[in-house]
């Protein structure tokens, strides 16, 4: 018995013995109690909601409810924020006053007793300045009055970040906004008497966000027309006296003009509507209408009001040639189917070569029509051979007998019984052709003041040479552009005679005709 017993005390030292290694490993875990972990949270319904400079966090009731804190941490832990929470209720905060730019956050539910659950991360972008500042407005494509309305359209907005615009403007001394949304594609703002307004588009970078962003104001400002100009503008005392619109952020005008005779260029604004222009030497002025939205100013893209007047020259102390042909000795009765001219408008100096159709039925045909104010009598001049003087060559021709480069040119000569001053010069085409055939292509004039001219080519001087007649392959039907070549410009210049030298014309028809010539002077 006694061998029995001391068999189970050794068996009992070798055990104890050979245990102790292990028995001191698993000591080192279990010295402060078995580890403790919280439940962790379901990243698939954790939200980071990106915001203004900040981060909204967002994660349904736990079903862990020892959870009493989170902490959050970023940018390798050198962000760091705790925060209360409750487990049995959803937890909302924000993360504020981070720089605008991506973000990894490790998110931890700790207790009171300093346990915590296995992490989580999520990615959230902050967004701020420069995401705002590459905003755009909503693209406008429709801006038309009907009405008293006035009727903004878009195309369908594909933008899931874009909300709606914001419509600012003033009139009748009150301020109006109003908006619309981005679900609509069109927009009133009603009863608009302005003359201005501003937008701009407002955002939200994510869904479930509340700071709102927006795109810089735009402006849509108008000027005023020509037809305003015209009323308010008085010639001898270069003044302009404009429209006061029903606008609040109007603030008055600017005008900048060429110095014709310097080249400076020169401007002039006013905050109201009358303006004086001072040492104003030139031909046109450009005319814009100043805004001011509380601290920015807008101004119109100009346009050109040009403040020229051209005044014609008074046609009644005028001659035209020839009022006899001495070289053929054609009495005038023949040489113009009209009532013989009076003695009073017969000119001693204007006896030249000059053939013309006396033969058209439709129409008194004489070198008086040009000047007689009768839109229905013309000068019906025979073409010379080939299309203008500088063709030589004599195929074909006209039943008329025409007048090619060898035998002369073809022109006519106006006596204004004085010198007279004068820059530009108007052709009233013969009403009716259905096409170019019948007008001259290109003209050349020549000035003088010696009466010797007339038979001394010599005495003339070019004033300018082989101009490309307006509007002359258009049809000269009345009330078209083909009626007149308009007040065309021409070097300044004083003289008392004038001749108007054919240089180009088409090979169809016989003639070219003209029904009243105009000289004026413009300042």
């Amino acid at each position: 018995m006694k061998n029995i017993v001391r068999f189970i005390i050794t068996l009992s030292v070798i055990f104890l013995y050979s245990c102790s290694p292990m028995d001191r490993k698993y000591s080192d875990f279990i010295e402060d109690g078995p580890i403790v972990y919280l439940g962790k949270l379901d990243e698939t319904e954790l939200k980071a909601i990106g915001e203004r400079n900040r981060v909204h966090f967002i994660w349904p009731k736990q079903d862990d409810p020892r959870g009493t804190k989170a902490e959050i941490t970023w940018s390798n832990k050198l962000g760091h924020q705790t925060v209360d929470i409750d487990p049995s209720q959803e937890t909302n905060f924000y993360i504020n006053d981070l720089a605008e730019a991506s973000y990894i956050f490790e998110i931890r539910i700790l207790d009171n007793n300093g346990h915590n659950s296995i992490p989580v991360t999520v990615t959230a972008t902050v967004y701020g300045a420069i995401w705002e500042s590459y905003l755009s407005n909503r693209n406008i494509t429709g801006n038309t009055v009907v009405g008293t309305d006035r009727v903004i359209t878009y195309k369908s907005n594909v933008n899931s970040t874009l909300l709606g615009t914001e419509f600012e403007w003033k009139q009748d001394g009150q301020a109006y906004t109003t908006y619309v949304d981005s679900e609509t594609d069109e927009g009133v703002l009603e009863n608009f008497k302005a003359m201005s307004f501003r937008y701009r588009t407002k955002y939200i970078p994510e869904e479930g966000g509340i700071d709102v962003f927006y795109s810089p104001w735009s402006y849509y400002v108008e000027n005023i027309t020509t037809a305003d100009a015209d009323a308010g503008f008085d010639k001898p005392t270069n003044t302009f006296t404009l429209p006061i619109p029903n606008d609040g952020n109007w603030l008055g005008y600017e005008l900048r003009w060429t110095d014709k005779t310097t080249g400076e260029a020169r401007s002039q604004s006013v905050t109201g509507n009358i303006i004086n222009l001072s040492n104003y030497n030139a031909l046109a002025v450009n005319i814009m209408t100043l805004y001011k939205f509380d601290d920015v100013n807008i101004t119109t893209i100009p346009f050109e009001y040009s403040t020229v007047r051209y005044v014609d020259l008074d046609r009644s102390g005028w001659y035209i040639a020839p009022e006899t042909r001495v070289s053929d000795g054609t009495p005038i009765s023949k040489v113009n189917d009209v009532t013989a001219l009076s003695a009073k408008n017969q000119s001693p100096y204007l006896s030249h070569q000059l053939p013309y159709n006396a033969s058209s039925p439709d129409g008194d045909t004489s070198p008086r029509a040009h000047i007689d104010g009768n839109t229905a009598t013309y000068l019906s001049q025979v073409k010379g051979w080939g299309t203008g003087i500088d063709s030589p060559e004599e195929t074909g021709g006209h039943s008329n007998g025409g007048v090619s480069n060898v035998a002369g040119e073809i022109y006519f000569i106006i006596d204004l019984g004085a010198a007279a001053q004068f820059n530009y010069f108007r052709v009233l085409y013969r009403l009716g052709q259905s096409n170019g055939n019948l007008k001259p292509q290109a003209v050349s004039f020549y000035g003088s003041n010696d009466p010797n001219c007339i038979t001394d080519p010599s005495k003339w001087t070019a004033i300018q040479t082989r101009i490309a007649m307006p509007n002359r392959d258009s049809a000269s039907t009345a009330g078209t552009v083909g009626e007149s070549t308009g007040n065309t410009l021409l070097p300044e210049c004083s003289y008392r005679y004038l001749k108007m030298r054919y240089d180009e014309w088409t090979s169809g028809s016989n003639t070219m005709q003209i029904a009243e010539f105009y000289l004026g002077l413009y300042n």
